[in-house]
This record gives structure tokens, C-alpha cells and sequence, in this order.
């Protein structure tokens, strides 16, 4: 492997898929230690000259070049304009970035321990108006976003499961998918046992014949509270 300390070149050519990148070996150092510890490895078993040129690149398999284009993108074009904790602010009104760039940044930046690259991505996806749910809730597991746990669980929650549909419930982790399911069938159960468990009627000062009074209350609350219990989808005005 090339030894970076040795080398008089102040760049280093990647290869990732089929694109060619020819980077600055510190500024690749000094935000990622994983490239740190790469370009300081002795050279057993690999060539002296790797990255040295465009036919002996440094290649990194198993990458897209999409996603490290979106890691390059933020580290030579905002690096400079974002603080330590990943927030950004948008010159010239630029809109922010969709999605799955930010994924892609995220993604990257987890893999080369970016750290800036992944507070950034982090900040813009929490409150990204294209960011539904299930991927959030995907993204929360996968990438270890603690903060977003709970109140997206809390919000996935308050919908109804069939609004999801499959390709959301596909998103979302098994262990938060049965706790989901678990944490319904509990509101459900206690809403339902709500509903048939009429309250005690507590006579009032104007109540002569306590056992009217209590027939009428259970006969209202099964005709009111009861019902909107049972149907909490279903509008009731009044």
C-alpha cells in the first residue's frame, strides 16, 4: 500500500465503479480516518506506485461512484461553509438537496467516519419534507440516529398501518414493526375495554331518582363516548 507520509505526490487517484478521481491527500486525511489509516499502511503485498497515476489507481470496491460524488460534493464544495455540528447556510437560496442525496452523503460519510459529511446529512434529513416515515425510521436503524426514535415512533403510531402500505412496511425494521404492532394492540384493547365498561354515574344535586339518572348516563355513553371509542376514524360533530 502506498505509504502517504513517503510519497512526494501531494494528490492520490481513486477508482470507484468506473470513474477515475484524482483527490488532495489532506484534505481526504484530515476529514476521514479511515482514509488516514489507508494512505499510512506499508506496502506488503501492493504496489509501490498505486494511486500514483491513472493506471494504478487506489480502487475502492463495493461503492457506487454516485454516492462518493455526493461525499465529494460536500467536502470540496461546502465543507468550509458548514459548522462542527453539520449545519449549513444555504448561499445564494440554493435549494436544499433532495433525498437521496443526502442519503447518499450519509451512506458515504458512515462508511470514511465523516464525521461532518454525516451531521450534515443528519440535520437536513430530520426535518426534510420528502423524508416520509418508514425511511426515516430506516435510516434511524441503520445509521444509529437515536434522537429520531422516539418521536417518529410516536408519529408512526398515530397513523392507521394501512396507510403505509407494503413498500413502507417493508422499510421499516422487524423489531420496530412488532413493537409497532404490540403498542396498537394495547390502545386498541384498552380503548376497546373503555368502551364497554360503562363509568359510575355520579348523582348530581338535581338527580331525584338516582337509578333513572344512572340508566340515562349509560344510555347516552353508550350512544356517545362509547360509539366514538369504538370508531375513532369516524368523524362525530357536536
Amino acid at each position: 500500500m502506498l505509504g502517504m507520509e513517503q510519497t512526494q505526490s501531494e494528490f492520490i487517484v481513486i477508482q470507484v465503479q468506473n470513474q477515475l478521481y484524482r483527490l488532495p491527500i489532506d484534505l481526504l486525511k484530515r476529514h476521514s480516518p479511515i482514509f488516514a489509516n489507508l494512505f499510512s499502511l506499508p506496502h506488503t503485498g501492493i504496489c509501490s506506485d498505486d494511486g500514483l497515476s491513472d493506471n494504478t489507481p487506489i480502487m475502492l470496491h463495493g461503492h457506487s461512484s454516485i454516492d462518493f460524488d455526493c461525499l465529494l460534493d460536500h467536502l470540496f464544495g461546502k465543507l468550509q461553509d458548514t459548522d462542527s455540528e453539520g449545519n449549513m447556510e444555504q448561499i445564494n437560496n440554493t435549494p436544499p438537496e433532495s433525498v437521496s442525496t443526502l442519503v447518499s452523503l450519509l451512506t458515504m460519510s458512515a462508511i470514511f467516519d465523516v464525521s461532518v459529511g454525516k451531521l450534515y446529512a443528519i440535520n437536513q434529513l430530520e426535518a426534510h419534507p420528502d423524508l416520509d416515515l418508514p425511511m426515516k425510521l430506516q435510516l434511524c436503524h441503520q445509521f444509529k440516529i437515536l434522537p429520531w426514535l422516539t418521536p417518529a415512533f410516536r408519529e408512526l403510531v398515530s397513523l392507521p398501518i394501512e396507510n403505509l402500505g407494503p413498500t413502507g412496511l417493508a422499510k421499516i425494521p422487524a423489531y420496530i414493526l412488532h413493537a409497532l404492532i404490540q403498542v396498537k394492540h394495547q390502545i386498541s384493547t384498552h380503548r376497546l375495554t373503555l368502551a364497554a365498561v360503562v363509568p359510575p354515574a355520579m348523582a348530581g344535586m338535581l338527580c331525584h331518582t338516582p337509578l333513572t339518572c344512572a340508566d340515562g348516563w349509560e344510555t347516552g355513553w353508550k350512544a356517545g363516548p362509547a360509539e366514538m371509542l369504538q370508531h375513532p376514524d369516524v368523524f362525530y360533530s357536536g
